[in-house]
């Protein structure tokens, strides 16, 4: 695998590809459909996954994957429809079929085990991942897990309702100048260099229609049901000044997957990856490092 240290920007100069095999649609003449994913790699040690939200990219990992670095082997991938990678017909971006990807994608790099760390929906998909692999994983960080609330702006939420490809080609830049300081709890941190990096790889139809599937297959349900039935530990981080899943659902959580270790961040939002990469960073190491005498 390559080691990038250029700045992260959405780029398909940066970072590599891989290819993995999709099982294209079902049917009597069913072909596999080959996809190309776009993916970042940083540092060395042991090795850590990261795993992005949906409308998301690599870009999103631009203030913690240097610090990760600093300690491990970071490996970041561009979920199919998203990013640099390929935008697969056959996929309905269903939970099981996101796991599927994901461990196609360790298979193709070449990575048996690994630790990992999501962010929102990317964290679901990952805890449900190594819920469904847990030989392929070792430590597990979900940061904010969770899929759309009724605190999100209309717009996204309509993406789940009957009228969601109407509202999937209204989305401008416009849109992300209004909506993405709601991800965090300083919105001054979106400049136009933000809105012009997150808008980049989701200006077309296809990156749209990703999302919307993405979205209206999201089943949280099911998923937690599986995390919870897997009783497997995860250090799930969230910031205090969420404004799109706010801190009651962390409680929620606590009693559904009581195995696990919870910490929470002040003064940070939806997004605190990108706001407080140090303190993320820090409190990801020493849980991987974590031996286990007390909790």
């Amino acid at each position: 695998m390559k080691q990038e240290q250029r700045p992260i920007v959405n780029s398909d100069l940066i970072g590599d590809y891989i290819t993995i095999e999709l099982p294209g649609f079902p049917g009597k003449r069913q072909k596999p459909e080959p996809c190309r994913i776009h993916y970042l790699t940083m540092g060395s040690g042991e090795p850590l996954l990261l795993v992005h939200s949906v409308g998301q990219s690599i870009y999103t990992w631009r203030e913690l994957m240097p610090t990760l670095s600093d300690s491990y082997c970071v490996v970041a991938i561009e979920l199919p429809g998203f990013g640099f990678s390929d935008r697969p017909f056959s996929l309905n971006y269903s939970m099981d079929e996101m796991a599927d990807v994901i461990v196609k994608c360790l298979d193709a790099l070449g990575v048996k085990k690994t630790h990992a760390l999501g962010v929102t929906m990317g964290a679901v998909y990952t805890m449900y991942t190594a819920a469904k692999y847990p030989d392929r994983f070792m430590k597990v960080i979900a940061l904010t897990p969770g899929g759309i609330t009724d605190h999100m702006p209309k717009k996204i939420k309509r993406l789940e309702g009957p009228f969601g490809p109407f509202y999937r080609e209204m989305y401008s830049k416009k849109d992300f100048e209004t909506y993405l300081p709601l991800f965090y709890y300083d919105g001054t941190i979106v400049t136009d260099a933000v809105v012009e990096q997150y808008y980049k790889t989701c200006d077309d139809h296809a990156s749209r229609q990703a999302i919307m599937y993405a979205i209206r297959n999201f089943d949280e349900e099911y998923a937690l049901e599986t995390i919870r039935k897997a009783s497997r530990e995860y250090f799930i981080i969230w910031g205090e000044e969420d404004k799109l899943q706010p801190m009651e659902r962390l409680f929620e959580l606590r009693k559904l997957l009581p195995n696990s270790v919870y910490h929470s961040i002040r003064n940070t939002g939806h997004w605190m990856h990108e706001e407080k990469a140090a303190q993320i960073a820090e409190a990801a190491d020493r849980y991987i490092r974590y031996t286990g005498e007390e909790k």
